[in-house]
């Protein structure tokens, strides 16, 4: 993204203090087992937490986005003009990879009930569209389960805060979190350092063995039965 001067400290938003915990996220994922409608949400829960990206960011993602060799996930869509908000290029974490492998077009589809007067014997159940807006999906699963003041961007703080507790340098949650403003050197080629972010991705990826000793749902990948109970039917 082109250079953007920095916000002035007091016209930036207060800190945002709601956070969510294990068994919060946990009983959000849950609900989506068994769910095809529901997989999308747990998709972009994971890449969201997984990148710490802002959820427009997110929801914009293609596979063009995503380099699988260098194992790279960069937000920034050609040609989008940032006015203030910077998005960083983030190493894939372990968690994240299977969520992101095997993309056609956008990353984040939902699924669509197929009226059973209208599908062909042994055919699909369901079929895929393209969505931007996770909100809908999100507040009904987050009233089903008694999850209260949290939206799709509480997760971001919520994995920016589970960083500054482990202990990730400050610098690499300010680029992370597109809150730093690189020089022209460091922002073409700091990526490309195999430091870049090391601590933090170490951290996001321990975030997620925490998670799954509290939910059924294997977050591995959603077809995968060696543990748990699938995320789709």
């Amino acid at each position: 993204p082109p250079f953007v001067a920095d916000v002035p400290t007091h016209q930036k938003a207060p800190a945002r203090e709601r956070i969510l915990s294990f068994e919060e996220i946990a009983a959000i994922l849950d609900a989506c087992v068994g769910k095809p409608e529901r997989e999308h949400l747990v998709r972009f829960i994971v890449i969201e937490l997984g990148i710490a990206g802002r959820p427009e960011a997110v929801l914009e993602l293609t596979d063009t986005n995503i380099d699988l060799k260098r194992k790279l996930i960069d937000p920034n869509q050609p040609g989008r003009v940032h006015a203030r908000k910077r998005r960083a290029i983030v190493p894939i974490a372990k968690a994240v990879l299977p969520w992101v492998e095997g993309i056609e077009g956008k990353v984040i589809k939902y699924k669509v009930p197929i009226a059973e007067k209208n599908r062909v014997p042994g055919g699909p159940t369901h079929f895929e569209r393209e969505t931007s807006s996770i909100k809908t999906a999100w507040n009904h699963v987050c009233d089903e389960v008694g999850v209260e003041g949290a939206t799709p961007k509480t997760l971001r703080h919520t994995m920016l805060t589970w960083l500054a507790e482990r202990g990730v340098p400050y610098e690499q949650r300010q680029v992370l979190a597109g809150h730093r403003r690189p020089g022209t050197t460091a922002k073409n080629y700091e990526h490309l350092s195999p430091n870049y972010l090391r601590a933090a991705v170490r951290q996001i990826d321990a975030f997620f063995d925490e998670l799954a000793k509290h939910t059924k749902a294997h977050l591995r990948y959603a077809g995968d039965t060696e543990r748990g109970e699938p995320l789709a039917a």
